[in-house]
């Protein structure tokens, strides 16, 4: 059957006011497999502004598959068409996925404490090992021209609450990057990638460090920093933690569930084992 004759079909079909009485109408054949146009409407969008082109598209597609899958079944070996098992498997494997799914989404408690997080990184702390060097400190990247400099320099490693409000003031207003928050680890490589490459090779050593070139200054302050191969703090790891801990929770009430479904069935009398 050709685009033209498909068209004419489903014109016909469709302009006129008989929809409900063309629902079993068939629209092509292939080697004795039929598509009927009830098919068709129930692959079709609610939405869609061009229905014919829609039938039409689905009919030649449908056409094509039939086609190669009449041929696939003559030329290839009757042990490569022995897909049954194979199909069944994975239509348990789709159900049962989505089954879980849907149970995860509306029963499964998501939540992780603070104290199940402690608890897993005490037991395998030695297990969690930076991959890059960490710090804690603050940086700055500020204009050569910013005024106050000398006052800037006094606020910058001080640890005194007035002074850290007064920095963060200072820096809304001057500098071009900015890192303040002294308690928390950083990654050194997010301040060291900001440099210029002539500037990369710091050394998490420098206790307090400025530097400048033709626009801006640097400055650098480390309070305390771990290396590469050190065991990585809590802060870092508690995203990942709490991943670890969610996915074995998850193992946990799915076991359960089968566990419960298993029991259920010998209840019930719906199991029986010869």
């Amino acid at each position: 059957m050709n685009k033209i004759l498909i068209s004419s079909c489903l014109i016909l079909f469709f302009v006129s006011s008989c929809v409900e009485k063309n629902k079993d109408r068939k629209i092509a054949s292939v080697y004795k497999k039929d598509l009927f146009l009830t098919e068709i409407l129930n692959a079709m969008p609610e939405q869609i502004e061009d229905s014919i082109f829609f039938i039409e598209e689905y009919t030649n597609k449908w056409i094509r598959k039939q086609l190669l899958v009449h041929h696939a079944e003559l030329n290839l070996d009757k042990q490569e068409i022995l897909f049954d098992n194979q199909i069944e498997e994975y239509r348990y494997s789709l159900l049962i996925y989505a089954y879980h799914q849907q149970l995860l989404n509306h029963n499964f408690d998501t939540s992780v404490t603070n104290n199940e997080i402690l608890n897993y990184y005490n037991r395998y702390k030695q297990e969690f090992k930076l991959n890059q060097d960490i710090f804690k400190g603050r940086f700055v990247i500020i204009d050569k021209l910013a005024p106050n400099l000398d006052k800037f320099n006094n606020l910058f490693t001080s640890n005194n609450t007035e002074s850290t409000y007064e920095l963060f003031d200072y820096c809304q207003q001057f500098a071009k990057e900015y890192y303040l928050d002294i308690d928390i680890w950083q990654y050194f490589s997010i301040f060291v990638n900001k440099l210029p490459i002539q500037y990369r090779d710091l050394k998490l050593e420098y206790k307090n460090i400025s530097f400048e070139d033709s626009n801006y200054r640097y400055f650098l302050y480390i309070s305390d920093y771990k290396k590469k191969g050190n065991v990585s703090p809590i802060y870092l790891e508690r995203d990942k933690i709490r991943n670890v801990l969610l996915n074995k929770n998850k193992i946990k009430f799915l076991n359960k569930l089968e566990d419960d479904l298993y029991q259920n069935g010998l209840d019930l009398e719906k199991i029986k084992i010869y």
